[in-house]
């Protein structure tokens, strides 16, 4: 199982790099255009003071969701892949962190979809928070959820450390 799963990890490792040396260049006319209006416009279009806050939370928004669907399964990796787990240390909180974050990053874009927008587009929280709240609202939860699932990733992650069975027990 160990060399299986040492396989698995070098595959994926070899994967990522050649996803990497197949992006584009970062020089492109396209970049620069997008790059001066998350700029210029930011604050107005979604009313959150930070750019950088701005283009993580809200025009990223679907990235913010994979990153936290990426820690879902990282973490359900994690737990699978340690054998022998103390008593004293119960998985369930942590899991269940990671379970609840990951829902309310979808249970946004679901919410959005609901009300007839698109997916994530928090124009569709206006009928609940109001026209002028609805997306700094949405980016928070969006990115609550987010945070929430890399908290509960991380405490999976020191519990198998913790373990007789994870690089920390020896």
């Amino acid at each position: 199982m160990k060399t299986a799963s040492w396989l698995l990890s070098l595959l994926l490792a070899g994967l990522l790099l050649y996803a990497f040396a197949q992006a584009p260049a970062r020089d492109g006319l396209l970049s620069l255009h997008v790059a001066s209006r998350y700029q210029q416009r930011s604050e107005a279009e979604t009313g959150i003071h930070s750019k950088a806050g701005a283009v993580a939370v809200d025009y990223r928004s679907m990235d913010l969701l994979s990153a936290a669907a990426l820690l879902f399964t990282a973490a359900l990796c994690v737990l699978l892949f340690f054998s022998h787990p103390p008593r004293a240390l119960d998985p369930a909180p942590a899991l269940l962190l990671v379970l609840l974050g990951l829902l309310l990053a979808l249970g946004t874009g679901s919410f959005c979809a609901a009300n007839g927008s698109n997916f994530l587009d928090y124009e569709g929280l206006a009928s609940w928070t109001g026209p002028w709240r609805a997306r700094p609202e949405g980016a928070w939860a969006l990115l609550g959820g987010a945070l929430a699932t890399l908290g509960g990733f991380l405490l999976i992650v020191v519990r198998c450390l913790r373990t007789p069975g994870g690089s920390g027990g020896r």
